[in-house]
C-alpha cells in the first residue's frame, strides 16, 4: 500500500521508516532542489551469521593475533549507515545507476537504485554542508544546513514515533553520540559535481547548476529495515539549487 505523497520542507529535513522491500520515491519536484540523502539501519534489522554480507567476526583475545581485538570489535559495533565510500568501492563508480547498491560502512546492502527518471547526475563525493562551510564561504550568523537537518529531523522523527515502534527510539535518539556527532557522507540527489578531465592532482570538482526537470525522481528500494533521512539542501551561496532552495516530496510505496 503507498502511503501519501509527503514534502520535504524548503531548507529543513524529513525522515520515515522504510521496511525491507518497500520503496522510498524522492522527487524533485520543482526541478532544482538537491535532495541530501542518508540511510540508517534500524536496531531490529539483523543479519545473519550465515550471511556473508556482514560476517561475524570472532570475539578478541589476549593470545592470539589471529583474532580481531577488542578495540577494533568495539568500533565494529557502531551503528550501520549508508556509506557513499564503502558504495564507490564495491561499484567501481562514482555515481550510482539503476540496479546498483548502496552499501553501509560494514559493507552490507542498505538500497537499490530501483529507478530514476531524471538525467542521473546525482553526486557521492561531497560532504554535507554545515555551519563550518557557510562561515567558510563567508556567511555571517546561524544558516541552515544538511548536517543540522539530518540530526534534527531524526529527533523529531524519534519522538514523533507511535508507542508501538518504543523500542527504535533509544536507538535513534542515540545515533549521533554513537556516531561521535558525525554525520555520514549523503547520497546527493541530483546535486551537480562534474569531475575535471586530467591525470592525478590535474582532476578536480565544481559545483555547477542542477540539469534535472520538474518532477524527476528516483526510486531507491529497502534491502533491509531503515530510516530515510532527506534534506533539501538550504545551500543558497553556490548554484548547486539555482541559489533558491524549494521544497522537495517523497512516498514510501
Amino acid at each position: 500500500m503507498s502511503l501519501p505523497i509527503q514534502k520535504i520542507p524548503a531548507r529543513r529535513g524529513a525522515a520515515t521508516i522504510v521496511r525491507k522491500s518497500q520503496t522510498i520515491k524522492i522527487i524533485n519536484t520543482h526541478g532544482n532542489q538537491v535532495v541530501d540523502t542518508w540511510a540508517f539501519a534500524l536496531a531490529t534489522s539483523t543479519i545473519s551469521k550465515n550471511d556473508i554480507s556482514a560476517p561475524v567476526f570472532p570475539n578478541a583475545t589476549s593470545t592470539s593475533l589471529t583474532f580481531y581485538s577488542e578495540p577494533s570489535n568495539t568500533a565494529a559495533q557502531a551503528p550501520e549507515y549508508m556509506s557513499m565510500c564503502h558504495t564507490r568501492a564495491s561499484n567501481l563508480k562514482l555515481t550510482p545507476t539503476v540496479g546498483d547498491v548502496l552499501v553501509s560502512q560494514k559493507r552490507a546492502p542498505m538500497l537499490r537504485l530501483v529507478e530514476d527518471t531524471s538525467p542521473g547526475v546525482h553526486d557521492t563525493l561531497i560532504a554535507a554542508c554545515d555551519r563550518w562551510r557557510y562561515a567558510e564561504l563567508g556567511v555571517q550568523g546561524y544558516h541552515e544546513s544538511c548536517t543540522d537537518n539530518c540530526w534534527d529531523t531524526l529527533y523529531a522523527l524519534s519522538t514523533s514515533l507511535p508507542s508501538a515502534h518504543s523500542n527504535l527510539v533509544g536507538g535513534l535518539k542515540g545515533l549521533q553520540a554513537a556516531l561521535g556527532g558525525r554525520v555520514p557522507d549523503p547520497f546527493n540527489l541530483f546535486m551537480n559535481i562534474p569531475v575535471s578531465e586530467g591525470e592525478g592532482a590535474k582532476r578536480g570538482v565544481s559545483f555547477e547548476p542542477p540539469v534535472n526537470q520538474p518532477g524527476d525522481y528516483v526510486v531507491l528500494g529497502a534491502l533491509r529495515d531503515i530510516v530515510v533521512v532527506m534534506s533539501a539542501c538550504p545551500q543558497d551561496v553556490l548554484t548547486i539549487n539555482g541559489k533558491k532552495p524549494v521544497d522537495a516530496h517523497f512516498q514510501v510505496v
